[in-house]
C-alpha cells in the first residue's frame, strides 16, 4: 500500500465537502469521492425531477450567489449540480478532489501528546493524527491526516 500525507482530509465532495475545501483551501486538504464527478446526494441519489425544495437564495453559498438568484422557480438537480461544479471551479477546489477514491476504514494513530512527526512528517501541531484507509480503481492507499 502507497502512503499519501496529507494534513486535513475530508470524506465526499458533495456540497459540504466542496464548501469544507474552499475554507481550508490554504492547508491544500485531500478531499476523498468515492465517484468520478462532486455533486454527492445531489448527483448519485436523484431522479431527473428533484427540485430544491427552498428558493434558491436559501440554498447559496454566502460568498457565491446563484447566477439567476431572483429567478422565483425552485432549482432542478441539474441546476444545482451546475451551481456546485461552478463555485468549485470558481474557487479552484477541484485540484483537491481524489475522485473514485472511497474511504474504506479509518484508523486513530496518537494524539497530541505523542511523537509522530519522526513517521508522519510535519502535523499540525495540536491536533490528533488518523490514518485514512482508500480503495480507488488502482489500488489501496493509507492516506495519513491529522
Amino acid at each position: 500500500m502507497a502512503a499519501i500525507r496529507s494534513k486535513i482530509g475530508i470524506i465526499g465532495g458533495g456540497v459540504s465537502g466542496i464548501a469544507a475545501a474552499k475554507q481550508l483551501s490554504k492547508h491544500e486538504p485531500v478531499v476523498f469521492e468515492a465517484s468520478d464527478s462532486i455533486g454527492g446526494v445531489w448527483r448519485h441519489c436523484s431522479y431527473r425531477s428533484t427540485k430544491l425544495q427552498t428558493p434558491r437564495c436559501s440554498y447559496e453559498f454566502s460568498d457565491y450567489p446563484w447566477t439567476q438568484r431572483d429567478d422565483k422557480d425552485f432549482p432542478s438537480y441539474q441546476e444545482i449540480l451546475d451551481y456546485l461544479y461552478s463555485y468549485a471551479t470558481y474557487f479552484d477546489v477541484l485540484k483537491f478532489v481524489k475522485f473514485n477514491s472511497k474511504v474504506v476504514e479509518i484508523r486513530f494513530v496518537g494524539d497530541v501528546h505523542e511523537n509522530l512527526s519522526e513517521y508522519y512528517g510535519s502535523l499540525l501541531p495540536g491536533h490528533p493524527v488518523w490514518e485514512v484507509g482508500v480503495h480507488t480503481n488502482q489500488s489501496e492507499t493509507i492516506q495519513v491526516v491529522s
